[in-house]
């Protein structure tokens, strides 16, 4: 703590450093740690943002990388998304560039005056944490930690909305440092809290708790994965895209099962017609009896060699050469169920996926005349599965129809699924969004 210093020379570079950056003395929520993957995360990270302003507080923009959001991560938060969104709610939170918070960090460290920090965690329950990394501007001696404890809430997860109608203050307290007096009852507030520079945010929960109907909204992705999705669906239309999660689909005999259903989907009802174009509005006239091009957005592995495929089929399912899209989806998952469906499906369909490799103009020569791998320039995804699967979304987003595993059944239910149906209620045409499922019975 700098409220006590005694030393006018410090004193005086600090507050210049400070109006440098935030006006004033500086605040922060400087989000660490964001527990679940992109779709969930960004709805996560709403709510701290928006929670900063409640608070009076700057948050700092997180870092991006590999489906993920925190403070260390390996790109900018501009790399997935627009920043327009922060500049747009600066009536409701003010923001801060990680690169200038870094630079504040470095001016301050300079004046031997380290920014104080303290680490708060926000845990669905006391049963299980996550396993949070080490915060990487601490290790660098950025921050100041000495002597300020970490603290944590926990908060019982529901999906009720209105048994979570008080986490909105629970939080907003925790953050000010405001308690109940076991003597009084009464709510104080402490004399520390409002006084530590940058809270350091270990965030694990479910649902969102803000009450602004604005945190609800998705953030808009950055400019060059969009046009990157616009330049490919103009390429590929009229497509229809295709999300099919196979991981602990149960039992995975339905896989097959439900890429017949799929097939028999995509032949029957899927059929191309007079297509507008969403680009340039221009009219587009398709053989009817054309095959409908698919693009799929699919854990299974997006590029491979058709025998190694026919291999781990006479192996029972056995490869060390398969590996599959999803970083959660280990190799061993992948069963002969898995093989055989996805093979079911390039045999009938024409496919499109998208690949990040450098060496896919290889691949491609190599994988099945049916599946065709999109490139994707290193220089925009940068091997990152993060961007790709944001491309991924975005195509789907702009397709001429929408399907999707039926959950419990044929997939799995998902954010990813239902930011990609959300975002469709506005396409530009005939909007389709549907599941594919199981094969109905005949009855005798």
């Amino acid at each position: 703590m700098y409220d006590q210093d005694d030393n006018v020379d410090l004193l005086l570079k600090r507050r210049l450093i400070d109006e440098k950056y935030c006006g004033g003395p500086c605040r922060f929520i400087l989000p660490v740690f964001i527990m679940e993957q992109e779709s969930k995360a960004q709805m996560h990270f709403r709510q701290l943002a928006f929670l900063s302003g409640l608070v009076n507080r700057t948050v700092i923009l997180p870092n991006v990388g590999g489906s993920r959001l925190g403070a260390c991560l390996g790109h900018d938060f501009e790399f997935y998304y627009s920043r327009r969104w922060a500049i747009d709610h600066q009536s409701d939170f003010q923001h801060i560039t990680m690169t200038d918070f870094k630079q504040w960090l470095i001016e301050r460290q300079a004046i031997d005056r380290p920014a104080t920090s303290q680490s708060i965690h926000i845990h669905v329950n006391l049963r299980g944490h996550a396993v949070e990394p080490t915060n990487c501007f601490a290790q660098q001696n950025l921050l100041n930690m000495i002597g300020l404890p970490e603290r944590r809430l926990y908060l019982n997860e529901t999906a009720n909305p209105r048994k979570r109608l008080y986490y909105q203050d629970a939080v907003k307290d925790f953050f000010l440092g405001i308690y109940r007096d076991a003597d009084s009852g009464q709510s104080v507030q402490d004399q520390i809290t409002d006084k530590i520079e940058v809270l350091s945010i270990y965030y694990d929960r479910r649902f969102p708790f803000v009450h602004n109907p604005a945190a609800e909204e998705p953030i808009p992705y950055s400019d060059q994965v969009t046009l990157q999705a616009d330049l490919i669906a103009n390429q590929l239309s009229p497509f229809w895209a295709v999300h099919w999660r196979t991981e602990r689909v149960e039992p995975a005999s339905n896989l097959v099962k439900c890429a017949h259903a799929l097939v028999d989907y995509i032949h029957t009802r899927a059929r191309p017609s007079i297509v507008p174009s969403i680009q340039n509005n221009m009219t587009t006239i398709v053989d009817q009896d054309a095959q409908p091009t698919v693009f799929l957005l699919t854990d299974y592995p997006h590029v491979f060699d058709e025998n190694d495929v026919n291999e781990a089929i006479a192996h029972n399912g056995t490869s060390k050469k398969l590996k599959p899209a999803s970083s959660s989806f280990s190799p061993n998952s992948l069963t002969v169920h898995h093989h055989q469906a996805i093979r079911y499906v390039y045999q009938h369909l024409q496919v499109h996926v998208t690949h990040l490799d450098p060496a896919q103009q290889q691949l491609q020569q190599r994988t099945p005349a049916n599946w065709t791998v999109v490139p994707i320039p290193y220089e925009m995804g940068q091997h990152d599965s993060g961007w790709l699967g944001i491309l991924d979304k975005l195509l789907a987003m702009r397709a001429d129809g929408f399907l999707a595993g039926a959950p419990g059944v044929c997939g799995r239910k998902s954010s990813f699924t239902n930011q990609i149906m959300h975002q469709r209620l506005d396409h530009p045409r005939t909007n389709v969004i549907d599941y594919f499922n199981l094969p109905k019975k005949k009855h005798s």
